[in-house]
């Protein structure tokens, strides 16, 4: 259990690094504001320059539906960053709030060695996704970076993303390389910020779904005794912490899991369309454009997932104070007392307070991109 916790640990530090490269980590002891707000600004043009110069080129392309989906996966991305990079920095508070209070208790009693079992219950689940989608974003901007390099061996000049930029300059020369310069570390923040602020939804979701599970066992050692009062107010405590927890994750995380739902159904709808309109691309575009729709499954699924096992391990605790020995005990106070905690509704992740976070929301992303696909090759048979 030792080693899971390393793990954990490890896990933690990936998402935080790469959220403070771009400046959205609220850690105000070892990021000064300074440093935060630089980062933030740099993630927040690189994305914001990227995302208005291949909308010019799908703006020049509209006419063409092959060219427009070639664009329009990239563009996504580049606006969602952009978005991302300014949402973050707004709900500051809750973030903070957040790591004061369920991330802190997830660790505090992640020290006490007969809670680990329960706290890291579902982490392997967790650590899956993280790395997976890390690598595989990393991998496709990889990919994106190398293909103009290999066409310099055929000697053609191509930019890693479908763009027009506002001005001229000459293939080959000095402005061309800056520019090359410029999409990479553009595709530094693509990466570090996808990554990131995707992975640290699963990571409040974990401390939850741990601290959950533990509430669970406490509820089921209730007992009528002289110490129940101050059993149940800590498990009481703790369960409204939960709840806070629960909407401060609402208002951070509610506009993206909606923006998500909507942009990847679209997005995959243009991977499709384009994979089926690629009869004479390279291997390494048939690869980029597989991986990519891989990643916006994964994607759609993890964040599903993860409301899905909030409500999950919230139904679970509603079930073990109902089925502890209250019934029994002929305490009219205790049971009184439990009666009310029983009235409290199961915590569902609700983005916006309009759309449930639940399995089903995956199905409904991957039927809502087939209706778009059909869409598009009526628009290009026409």
């Amino acid at each position: 259990m030792e080693h899971d916790v390393k793990k954990y640990f490890k896990y933690k530090r990936g998402i935080v690094f790469m959220l403070s490269a771009s400046g959205v980590w609220p850690n105000y002891t070892s990021h000064p504001a300074a440093v935060r707000l630089f980062l933030n600004i740099c993630s927040a043009l690189a994305s914001g320059c990227m995302f208005y110069c291949i909308v010019n080129f799908c703006l020049n392309y509209a006419t063409n539906i092959n060219a427009f989906t070639s664009c329009l996966g990239l563009m996504i991305g580049f606006f969602s960053t952009f978005i991302k990079v300014i949402i973050l920095p707004m709900q500051k508070e809750d973030l903070q709030s957040l790591n004061e209070g369920v991330s802190a208790s997830y660790e505090r009693n992640l020290r006490i060695v007969k809670f680990r079992h329960h706290l890291l219950a579902h982490f392997p689940m967790f650590s899956r996704f993280f790395y997976l989608y890390s690598y595989s974003v990393g991998m496709s901007v990889l990919l994106l970076t190398i293909m103009p390099l290999l066409a310099l061996r055929q000697g053609k000049y191509v930019r890693m993303y479908p763009q027009l930029v506002p001005f001229s300059y000459e293939p080959g020369g000095s402005l061309h390389w800056s520019i090359y310069a410029f999409e990479v570390f553009c595709g530094f923040y693509l990466w570090s910020v996808t990554s990131g602020v995707d992975s640290v939804f699963g990571l409040y979701a974990l401390h939850m779904v741990g601290e959950l599970r533990l509430l669970n066992v406490r509820f089921q050692m209730l007992k009528s005794s002289n110490n129940y009062a101050k059993d149940l107010k800590s498990c009481v405590d703790s369960h409204i912490m939960l709840m806070e927890s629960r909407h401060k994750l609402q208002r951070i995380f509610g506009f993206l899991a909606i923006w998500l739902a909507i942009t990847c159904a679209i997005a995959l709808c243009a991977l499709v369309f384009q994979a089926l309109q690629a009869k004479h691309a390279t291997i390494i575009r048939i690869i980029y454009l597989c991986g990519h729709c891989f990643l916006k499954l994964l994607q759609a699924y993890f964040y599903a997932w993860y409301g899905n096992i909030i409500a999950i391990e919230s139904d679970a605790c509603q079930s073990a104070i109902y089925e502890s020995q209250w019934p029994g005990s002929g305490d009219k106070r205790f049971m009184n007392d439990v009666l009310v905690v029983l009235s409290q509704t199961p915590m569902i992740f609700k983005a916006k307070q309009w759309m449930p976070l639940r399995l089903d929301m995956f199905s409904k992303v991957v039927h809502t991109s087939v209706s778009y696909f059909f869409l598009l090759r009526t628009l290009d048979e026409s």
